[in-house]
C-alpha cells in the first residue's frame, strides 16, 4: 500500500466523490450494497488521511444514507440535471426544488453540468431552461459543482487516448458542440450570475492555458476549479512547474481538491488518486503515475513535479475554500423525509436502509 505517512498533517476535504456511477439511479441499490459502500469510503478516508468527503448524489438519495451513518464526515450534493436530460425538467419549479434539497438534508448541488454529447442532446447551460435553477442556487447561497468539457485533445482522433475511446469520449466523429462553445456557455451564465457559488472540475480542462485561467479568475470572482484528475492536468502543469507554482500560491482561495474516486473502483485505486495529489501539492519530488493507480490515470514517459506549496496555501485548497463554501460542518439529514423522498420516486431499498436508522 502507498506511503501517506511521509505527508503533513493539514486537514483534507475530498470535494469531489462519485460513491455510485453517476446520472442514474441504481434500482438495485439495497441496505447491504449501502453498508458496503460507506465500509469502503471510511477506509479510504482513514488510510488516504482524509477529514471529510463531499459526495454527489443521485436521484434516489442514496447520498443521504451516507450522510446519516457517518455523522460530520460526508457532505452531499444534490441531484441537478444534465445537459443531455434537462428537456425533461423543464416544468421544474426550482426555487422549491432547491428548498426541497436543503430541508432533506443537502449540502450543495452536484456534480450536474456539461459532459459532451451531440448538439441533438445537449441544452444549453446559458439557455432558458436552466435560467431558474441558476437564479435558484444564487438566492439560495448554495454552491454547484458543474462539469463542463473535457481534455481539449477528446475533439481529436489522433489524440484521444484509447481508454476514453472506449467510454465513448471521443468528439470528433458526430455533431458536438466545440469545446470554445461550452466555454461561451460558461461566460455567458457567469455574466448573467455572478454571485452563484459554482466550482468547475479539473481546472475547467484549462491546465494547458495558464494565462487564460487566470484572466477567467479575473473576470469571476465567484468562480472557482478544483484539481480533481484527469491526470492530464497533473501532467500539463507539471511541464510549466514554476509558472503554475506562483499561479497556486497567487489563487490559492480559488482552487479545491478533488479526487473523482468513483471513476477509480477499488480501496486501493481510491488511494492512488489520493496520493498522487499530495505528491503533488506536499513534495518537490518527480513521480509517476503508481502501478496501483486505475486505467484513466495515463501512464506518461515524463514525470509529474511536486510543487512544494506553503503550509497556508495547502490549508487553503485542501479544506479552507471548501468550508467557505460549503460550511464548516454538513447538514443534518432528515432521515424521515430522506426516507419518504427516496419511496416516493420508487427507490425502495434505499429507502428501508434509511427507515431502518431511526
Amino acid at each position: 500500500m502507498l506511503d501517506f505517512s511521509r505527508f503533513g498533517e493539514t486537514q483534507v476535504v475530498d470535494c469531489h466523490v462519485h460513491p455510485w456511477p453517476p446520472w442514474k439511479a441504481d434500482g438495485k441499490l439495497d441496505e447491504t450494497a449501502l453498508k458496503a459502500k460507506s465500509a469502503e469510503l471510511l477506509e479510504t478516508i482513514t488510510y488516504g488521511r482524509l477529514s471529510q468527503m463531499n459526495v454527489y448524489g443521485n436521484p434516489d438519495h442514496s447520498a443521504l444514507y451516507l450522510k446519516a451513518v457517518n455523522p460530520g464526515l460526508f457532505y452531499a450534493g444534490g441531484y441537478a440535471p444534465w445537459s443531455f436530460e434537462a428537456k425533461s425538467w423543464k416544468e421544474t419549479d426550482w426555487p422549491r426544488y432547491i428548498e426541497s434539497l436543503v430541508a432533506l438534508g443537502y449540502d450543495g448541488i452536484g456534480e450536474m453540468g456539461a459532459k459532451p454529447v451531440t448538439r441533438d442532446k445537449h441544452t444549453l447551460l446559458d439557455s432558458t431552461a436552466y435560467e431558474g435553477f441558476w437564479s435558484a442556487c444564487e438566492d439560495a447561497g448554495l454552491p454547484v459543482v458543474c462539469h463542463v468539457g473535457d481534455p481539449e485533445e477528446f475533439w481529436s482522433e489522433e489524440q484521444t487516448p484509447p481508454w476514453a475511446k472506449a467510454r465513448g469520449w471521443g468528439y470528433y466523429r458526430g455533431d458536438y458542440p466545440a469545446l470554445e462553445e461550452l466555454y461561451g456557455e460558461v461566460e455567458h451564465l457567469l455574466s448573467r450570475h455572478p454571485r452563484v457559488k459554482v466550482v468547475f472540475p479539473h481546472f475547467l480542462f484549462l491546465s494547458p492555458h495558464l494565462e487564460r485561467l487566470d484572466d477567467f479568475f479575473t473576470r469571476h470572482p465567484n468562480a472557482n476549479v478544483d484539481l480533481t484528475p484527469g491526470i492530464e492536468l497533473v501532467y500539463s502543469i507539471s511541464r510549466r512547474r514554476e509558472d503554475w507554482r506562483c499561479l497556486f500560491t497567487r489563487r490559492a482561495d480559488r482552487i479545491l481538491l478533488g479526487t473523482d474516486i468513483g471513476m477509480s473502483k477499488t480501496v486501493k485505486e481510491h488511494l492512488a488518486r489520493i496520493w498522487i495529489l499530495c505528491m503533488f501539492l506536499e513534495t518537490s519530488e518527480e513521480f509517476y503515475t503508481p502501478d496501483s493507480a486505475d486505467e484513466l490515470l495515463t501512464r506518461y514517459d515524463e514525470p509529474f513535479i511536486g510543487l512544494d506549496l506553503s503550509k497556508e496555501t495547502l490549508e487553503k485548497i485542501c479544506t479552507g475554500n471548501f468550508h467557505r463554501l460549503w460550511g464548516s460542518k454538513p447538514r443534518i439529514v432528515d432521515v424521515k423525509a430522506a426516507e419518504a423522498a427516496a419511496e416516493r420516486q420508487g427507490h425502495i431499498g434505499v429507502a428501508k436502509a434509511l427507515k431502518n436508522l431511526k
